[in-house]
């Protein structure tokens, strides 16, 4: 009986850890944008912008360095609007996914964390209870957290 129970407990903790791992995702999609779009503004603040020797003749190698600057800004900028969308998907759906829960605290709690990134203690104080009754709340919610699988 008590293996039982422990292998349960395992079992809940390990569905628990899976969801956070889906609710962290959001945060993975966003910080890929961000740091792609961090390194297109370096690359097009010529950061990393061929220098281009101006001589009376047009050279091939200036062309060839600037064609090359192009494609990869064209290259980052595909990646910034992949990650972006990835970000928005994985956004909706965390939010479809928590809004269909049906307690407001645990709602606000999960939206709160996972989709502002907000802080435990700022968490608590917004939704009126001390710090560590918050980590009660959020495992009760972890728990209520019903999560489709997109096909």
């Amino acid at each position: 009986m008590e293996r039982q129970s422990m292998e349960d407990r395992q079992d809940v903790q390990r569905q628990k850890e899976e969801k956070k791992e889906y609710l962290l995702g959001y945060r993975k999609y966003r910080q890929q944008a961000k740091r792609l779009e961090e390194q297109l503004a370096e690359l097009k603040m010529g950061k990393a912008l061929p220098k281009v020797i101006l001589s009376g003749m047009p050279g091939a190698k200036n062309q060839k360095d600037l064609s090359d600057y192009i494609v990869r800004c064209d290259g980052l900028i595909g990646q910034i609007m992949e990650a972006r969308k990835n970000a928005l998907e994985q956004f909706a759906d965390v939010q479809r996914q928590i809004e269909s829960m049906e307690d407001e605290t645990e709602k606000t709690l999960l939206t709160l964390r996972y989709l502002r990134n907000w802080k435990w203690n700022d968490i608590a104080f917004e939704i009126g209870v001390e710090w560590t009754h918050v980590h009660r709340i959020h495992g009760k919610a972890l728990m209520h957290l019903k999560i489709e699988k997109r096909v």
